[in-house]
């Protein structure tokens, strides 16, 4: 089989170079595997990371030998334990931009996405997920969506592509209470589409890649993918409400309940919320 080893993770800075190692890429044939690599950090993804993500992805999208990409966590303990908040507020700004590149990027993606997830898939970790056309996930695997625990908010596009994906009541469910969910509540909720025993999450994934590579016609896969893209963005809400709405997410996540839930989780102390 044909196997190159690029073993690359990059970002790219002002003056075009490259960085870190927080990503690593690995060719088999038609799939191409992104592992987040950041074992120290529980695989939390800091603005390099998702700058990664996004510029690998966007490159990919011009290398039609790759049909299928798996996204994966480091090891086998964790995918993702969100975004990675020890810069503080000062941060943000970057962070912001650097979500923004990563998800714009897989969303735009034409062909499938398989997230294989074990252990803890939270925050970024379930929205890059959830952005993902397959989730095939051990029975370790956990996710979480808890911003609201740090007196914040996800946005509107977030919430609608977990909302399309699990219903009302369980979007509601991991968003207003912040709790993590198993595997097992997972795939009741349709969060997943299959849950399986750690020793055979690989093959179980990468015979799903192989499948989508050499078994589907490239072309009808990536017109069947964009059209039921098409089909949820018709069923979305009107452009003037998001504006709204996204100034709404704003006034929140500047909140003074957004400055102490992220310092009170610095600090590892429960946060005071005021409800300013």
């Amino acid at each position: 089989m044909d196997k190159r080893r690029t073993g690359y993770a990059f970002t790219v800075t002002s003056e075009g170079g490259i960085m870190g190692e927080a990503i690593l890429r690995e060719d088999d044939g038609h799939i191409a595997t992104l592992s987040i690599n950041r074992p120290e950090k529980r695989n939390a993804l800091n603005p390099d990371a998702l700058f990664s993500i996004g510029e690998i992805v966007s490159n990919l999208k011009k290398d039609s030998n790759i049909r299928v990409i798996v996204i994966r966590g480091a090891g086998e303990k964790i995918f993702s334990s969100g975004a990675d908040l020890s810069g503080g507020s000062g941060d943000m700004e970057k962070m912001i931009k650097g979500m923004e590149h990563c998800l714009d990027n897989l969303i735009s993606y034409p062909s499938p996405i398989i997230a294989m997830v074990s252990g803890p898939a939270i925050g970024m970790g379930l929205d890059i997920s959830v952005i993902s056309d397959f989730r095939i996930v051990s029975e370790t695997a956990r996710f979480g969506a808890p911003l609201v625990k740090l007196g914040r908010t996800y946005y509107y596009s977030a919430i609608h592509r977990l909302t399309s994906l699990v219903g009302l009541a369980a979007a509601k469910e991991l968003l207003l209470t912040g709790r993590l969910i198993d595997a097992k509540r997972a795939l009741e909720i349709g969060l997943v589409n299959n849950v399986v025993p750690s020793d055979e999450l690989i093959n179980t994934t990468y015979a799903l890649a192989r499948e989508l590579a050499e078994e589907s016609a490239p072309l009808a896969v990536r017109t069947t993918k964009l059209t039921i893209h098409k089909v949820l963005e018709y069923r979305g809400i009107n452009p003037e409400i998001e504006v709204e709405l996204q100034a709404l997410v704003d006034k929140v996540n500047q909140s003074e309940d957004a400055v102490e839930g992220v310092k009170a989780m610095l600090e590892k102390r429960k946060p005071k919320f005021t409800g300013k």
